[in-house]
């Protein structure tokens, strides 16, 4: 006979609810939104077909079934999580699923796993495209997102990486003799590429034309909705982008984009890249050690009259200081 099972996601949504007491940090440990939350404890609650939750302002409290569920389940889920380190032990395998964010993996991450995998040739990385704030519960071992600050603070399953910063770059053929203007009015003369069609802040090149004390009415460039596609046009000559200084930083070191102006504001992102570990594959009592150190320190950016700010973590290394 069929079982009827209650849907897995409402359960371990429900299981971050029960723990925290808050639809607010349980939102922020699964990666997803508050109203994420609520949507599985409601379908939770109707498969049971009884209240779980009482709300509270502020937190929650667990009603008599709540606490009943809340204590089996705990045992089924660490039961669940315990088996997969022994199963990958016994099949002798060393994969681990890592994702991120395209424009990241394109950008930055691809472009160092070979010596990773050189150094490391026991371990597979097996990447999966997850874009920040989708597919939380996607079968992966260690997700990169990029996050507001507020949801960056450390924790015992993630890790803040990099603070960034907006730079605006492109091709050296665009600039005299390839060098960055010394004289922002220049930027005016050139086509400006525009991050979707209503960027806003550090996106928008209104924000930029203000802060430099220019004034254009329209930016006339091509609009493109993605950040890796704004950076490619941009290496191809199409004008200057708006690029993120972590994505940028192996274009500039290469010559592939040189950064546009000889100075920029000081204003750091308010987003971070976060690492998030999903199971302790391996070695997770160091696993959040990985620190984006190694080549990648050497390769840095050299932004003026800042540089993008990064965390020092100071967990012990691991085999993914080489990647990182």
């Amino acid at each position: 006979m069929v079982r009827r099972l209650p849907p897995f996601a409402s359960l371990v949504a429900f299981d971050a609810v029960a723990r925290h007491r808050s639809f607010t940090r349980a939102a922020e440990e699964l990666g997803v939104t508050q109203s994420a939350v609520s949507h599985q404890i409601r379908r939770i609650e109707t498969f049971y077909g009884t209240s779980l939750l009482r709300r509270l302002n502020p937190g929650v409290e667990l009603s008599a079934e709540g606490t009943l569920l809340r204590a089996e389940l705990a045992i089924l889920l660490d039961t669940i999580a315990g088996l997969e380190p022994r199963l990958r032990r016994a099949a002798g395998r060393r994969t681990v699923r890592l994702g991120a964010g395209t424009a990241l993996a394109a950008w930055w991450l691809v472009r160092r796993l070979p010596s990773f995998q050189a150094a490391h040739p026991d371990i597979n990385v097996d990447f999966e495209p997850i874009e920040t704030g989708h597919d939380a519960t996607r079968a992966v071992d260690l997700r990169i997102v990029w996050t507001s600050l507020a949801e960056a603070r450390p924790s015992s399953t993630q890790l803040p990486l990099f603070q960034e910063r907006v730079v605006p770059v492109c091709a050296p053929r665009l600039l005299p003799k390839g060098k960055p203007l010394t004289d922002p009015a220049a930027l005016v003369e050139l086509p400006l590429i525009q991050k979707g069609v209503d960027p806003a802040g550090e996106w928008s090149w209104e924000f930029w034309f203000k802060t430099l004390g220019l004034k254009r009415a329209v930016s006339g460039g091509p609009v493109l909705r993605d950040i890796g596609l704004c950076l490619t046009s941009a290496v191809e000559g199409g004008g200057v982008a708006l690029g993120r200084s972590l994505l940028i930083a192996d274009a500039v070191a290469d010559g592939r984009l040189v950064q546009a102006l000889v100075s920029t504001p000081r204003r750091a992102k308010s987003t971070w890249h976060v690492g998030v570990q999903n199971s302790p594959v391996i070695e997770p009592s160091g696993f959040w050690s990985i620190g984006f150190r190694g080549k990648h320190r050497s390769r840095q950016l050299r932004l003026s009259p800042d540089t993008t700010r990064r965390t020092r973590p100071c967990e012990p290394k691991t085999a993914f200081n080489s990647l990182f």
